[in-house]
């Protein structure tokens, strides 16, 4: 099955929201394992088991950066897969440069030069006719 164009970029987008959901989700768990990280060593005299609970905190921080790295690294992806999208769509005309909208055309809309090889403008055909008779 072929998605459409505007559906896959519906699809990227809604993916890359997840992934920033995601890769926030990530953030906040980092910052939540420090806040027990340094809660936990810096209460030794309080409670015996706050240097477990230091350690508990590293480890939820380590495992929260890590899906932060994972989901931003995917996000990346992502954007540049829209961005390939996008640059495909817009195709320049070679003769005046500027942006083609969507659609098949044998002929820019902007200045008439051929965006097929195989048809000249009229334009081209005189000239190419008055150097032949030149």
């Amino acid at each position: 099955m072929d998605l459409s164009e505007a559906a896959r970029i519906a699809l990227l987008q809604e993916m890359m929201a997840g992934a920033k959901r995601g890769e926030r989700g990530g953030l906040l768990a980092c910052v939540v394992g420090i806040i027990v990280s340094a809660a936990g060593f810096s209460t030794p005299w309080l409670a015996a088991n706050s240097i477990n609970l230091g350690i508990l905190g590293l480890v939820i921080a380590a495992v929260g950066f890590a899906v932060y790295l994972h989901y931003a690294r995917l996000y990346s992806k992502f954007v540049a897969q829209l961005a390939k999208i996008a640059f495909k769509t817009a195709t320049p005309c070679p003769h005046c440069r500027k942006t083609l909208p969507e659609g098949e055309f044998d002929f820019c809309p902007f200045c008439g030069v051929s965006l097929n090889s195989k048809v000249q403008p009229q334009q081209e055909l005189v000239q190419s006719d008055t150097v032949a008779v030149s």
